[in-house]
């Protein structure tokens, strides 16, 4: 999963569509009870989201959608996100990373 999105910092808009995958095949998401992201700013080691909510568009095709907020992509730097499934079974994993490359706004 090496999504690369390339955004201005505090944006909100659009929602972020990301296929979770595994050795490059989707994963079915049909059996997950909940999909959250954990976000860090790579360049600072920060944390930004601990566990950022995702919906789960389509199941069978691994597809969730993402809906950022100001506090996620807060400066300018590059980012990942972890994108931890939590299976109906209680299991949770983590699945690749999600990458943003984020830049200062202009004014």
């Amino acid at each position: 999963m090496a999504v690369n999105f390339k955004i201005v910092e505090d944006n909100t808009a659009p929602d972020y569509q990301i296929t979770c995958t595994r050795d490059g095949t989707a994963i079915d998401l049909t059996n997950a009870s909940a999909v959250t992201l954990i976000i860090k700013n790579k360049s600072t080691n920060t944390i930004t989201q601990t566990g950022k909510a995702a919906t789960i568009t389509t199941p069978t095709s691994g597809l969730i959608t993402y809906r950022a907020d100001v506090t996620d992509f807060p400066s300018a730097g590059s980012y990942v996100a972890d994108v931890k499934v939590t299976w109906s079974s209680g299991t949770e994993i983590l699945y690749g990373q999600a990458k943003w490359k984020v830049r200062s706004k202009i004014a």
